[in-house]
């Protein structure tokens, strides 16, 4: 408790969970019993601290067979062309930092440095922090994702629809928060 080390890491986790006990909770064709309490039950054995640091959490539905033609679908490349935009804007805005992509920033800088945001941005964050809904590590979280939301849609600066989005990416409807 009284000490505090800093191990080195960079990686990417992508974890997957099913939405309940029986895998069939979001599945409109398919058929969930499973009640509120089993699926908090069966989202509880996640810890907490854990979940905390995940930055986006996104419900993905069965695939259909209409979902098989991609219809719509959009070519890797393109998206691929946009991330690198997106990074090209953090790396200039980020010019002058030891940093070059909005998830090494720390947050303190988010919160209290030169990309500090207004408060009518943030407005939903605090909300969330003020009822411990989000903690600050997620807030941290949801100012970064908010920044990159705005970077992939080549605007300045977040909005307060970037960072109430950045809010639902972090515990969309259904999941556990």
């Amino acid at each position: 408790a009284d000490r505090h080390v800093r191990l080195p890491a960079r990686f990417q986790m992508v974890m997957a969970a099913n939405p309940c006990p029986c895998g069939h909770g979001f599945g409109k064709a398919l058929s969930c019993q499973c009640t509120p309490l089993a699926r908090r039950t069966y989202f509880a054995k996640v810890s907490g601290p854990l979940l905390d640091r995940i930055d986006l959490r996104i419900v993905l539905l069965p695939v259909t067979r209409g979902d098989l033609g991609h219809a719509g679908a959009e070519d890797s490349a393109a998206v691929a062309g946009r991330v690198d935009d997106a990074r090209q804007r953090a790396r200039a805005r980020l010019s002058g930092t030891p940093w070059q992509v909005n998830a090494h920033v720390p947050g303190s800088f988010l919160r209290d440095g030169p990309l500090r945001l207004p408060g009518g941005v943030t407005r939903d964050l605090d909300r969330a922090m003020d009822t411990g809904a989000l903690t600050l590590r997620g807030y941290d979280r949801c100012l970064r994702v908010s920044w990159t939301v705005a970077d992939l849609a080549q605007r300045k600066r977040p909005t307060r629809s970037d960072a109430a989005f950045a809010l639902t990416l972090r515990a969309p409807s259904g999941i556990a928060a």
